[in-house]
């Protein structure tokens, strides 16, 4: 018979005018919240307006990571700061580059590029299922 203890983790308290815990996650939500919005956008027959959100949230993404420290980012600070402004700045612009640049499309290429789009959803969903899967066959480690 095994027994485990259980810990509580501690929070360290808080300082009277440090910001609530939620406050940091809010960039990346911002950021996050765009792209889907630019995602359902595309989906509905608004390419060009979803493009461009998804291009706005993206740079909006780099500026918020260039300015405010990285307690308050969240998940959009992932490497050195100039490595992930780069990245979402090179991003925005190529996004915003499509949305600008290709001709709009008429009902029948709409219908392939939303099957190829629930195709790659499709697959996506396989993979974590395989994933999930395996992970459990495992076990729990230790």
């Amino acid at each position: 018979m095994s027994t485990e203890v259980h810990r509580r983790r501690r929070r360290a308290p808080r300082r009277r005018g440090a910001a609530p815990h939620w406050l940091g996650r809010l960039p990346y939500l911002l950021v996050l919240s765009g792209v889907a919005g630019g995602l359902a956008l595309c989906a509905v027959d608004h390419f060009r307006k979803g493009s461009g959100l998804m291009a706005a949230a993206l740079l909006l993404g780099a500026l918020a990571r260039l300015l405010l420290p990285e307690s308050q980012l969240g998940l959009l600070a992932v490497r050195s700061r100039s490595i992930d402004c780069w990245t979402l700045v090179i991003l925005g612009e190529m996004v915003a580059f499509v949305a600008l640049s290709i001709p709009p499309m008429d009902k029948t290429g709409l219908v392939l590029a939303g099957a190829f789009g629930v195709l790659i959803a499709a697959a996506m969903v396989v993979r974590g299922l395989r994933l999930l899967i395996s992970g459990r066959r495992e076990g729990p480690p230790g």
